[in-house]
Formats: C-alpha cells, structure tokens, sequence
C-alpha cells in the first residue's frame, strides 16, 4: 500500500468518526406519543384515512410489542416531533433528480411527515433515516430519490414538511412509520 493510499485511509476513517460522534451526539432519545412524476395512477390519501379495499390491522401493536402512537398524532425522537401528514403510494417510477428516472422493484410508497426542531440549536433532519413498518418487517427509505426534503437543515422552534419514500412490494400494507432524529436514535413508532 502506498504513501498515498494510507493517507486517503486515515482522512476517510477520521471523516466517518467525526460523523459517527456527531450522530450519536444528535440522538437523545426521549421518544413519548404526544413532486414526483409517476408511470403509473397515484393514489394519494390522508393520514389516518383508509383506502378503500385496503386491509388495515385491527391493532397499532408492533410484532416486537411496542405501540405505536395513533394515527394523526405527533411522536417525539431526540430533538425532532414528527407528524404523518399524507402517503401516496402506486408510482412505479420517481425522478431520481439531474435528468434521471428512478424505477421502483415493486412500487412507491411516499409518506409525508411534519417535522418540528424541539431542541435548542439548528438540526439537520434526513428523510432516509426514517423506517416503514409492514407486517413486522422493516423497510429503509429509498435515499437516492431527491424528493423535495430528502435533507433539512430545521432551525430550533420551526417546522417543515418533508417526504420519505420507501421501494415496497405491490400492493403490501404498511402498518406504521419509524420516525428517526438520527441514524443512531432509538427511534419513535407512529401508526400510518
């Protein structure tokens, strides 16, 4: 290995520990309740709202045994409260952003989130951080879509409204969202 190559190694792992220590530091986790284009029909509901024919679950119990909070309120995670404010779901394709087109495996399934800073200083909230729940299985938003919110940089004491969208297979039925202030945090269930 050259000089060279041992340099690049030792920058790189010093960059990943500075981001490692920052996301930790992000993650106090006092979890409590409290424009895309598409192939194919979009089917765009409100939070809480059940679409018609869907099967919907009889409980919000995760198969780990947690709770998730109700559908239209607000959870908590480290210094982010989140609130679901729609999903859409149905489009097989996304821009992916600088002129390409995104093709889904199965379809997309969009949930758009409210997101309050609670903290005391600036955060940076990352949509591909957020995790979606269906039938016990966990699913990791799609980061390469650049959804309008997909990074935010949310000032203590404000909000903005941003989007995670997730590859699942046709037709499945998600029960809930993991809402995350960080990569690290424990995170916050909340019922879709």
């Amino acid at each position: 290995m050259s000089g060279g190559q041992k340099i690049g190694l030792g920058i790189g792992a010093v960059v990943l520990l500075v981001i490692f220590a920052s996301c930790v530091g992000n993650s106090d986790k006092p979890s409590s309740s409290s424009s895309s284009s598409s192939s194919t029909a979009t089917k765009t509901r409100t939070a809480g709202a059940t679409p018609t024919g869907a099967i919907v679950p009889s409980t919000s119990v995760m198969p780990t045994g947690e709770v998730a909070a109700p559908a239209g309120s607000s959870v908590r995670d480290g210094k982010f409260e989140f609130k679901v404010l729609g999903v859409e779901r149905g489009a097989t394709s996304k821009d992916g952003g600088f002129g390409t087109t995104d093709t889904a495996k199965g379809e997309y399934f969009t949930v758009k989130l409210q997101v309050t800073n609670i903290g005391d200083e600036p955060r940076t909230l990352f949509a591909s951080n957020q995790k979606l729940i269906i039938n016990g299985k966990t699913y990791e938003a799609t980061s390469h879509i650049t959804d309008d919110g997909w990074k935010e940089d949310i000032n203590p004491g404000l909000g903005s409204t941003t989007t995670a969208t997730f590859d699942i297979p046709p037709g499945a039925v998600p029960t809930a969202i993991e809402c995350h202030d960080s990569a690290f945090s424990g995170g916050a269930l909340l019922a879709l």
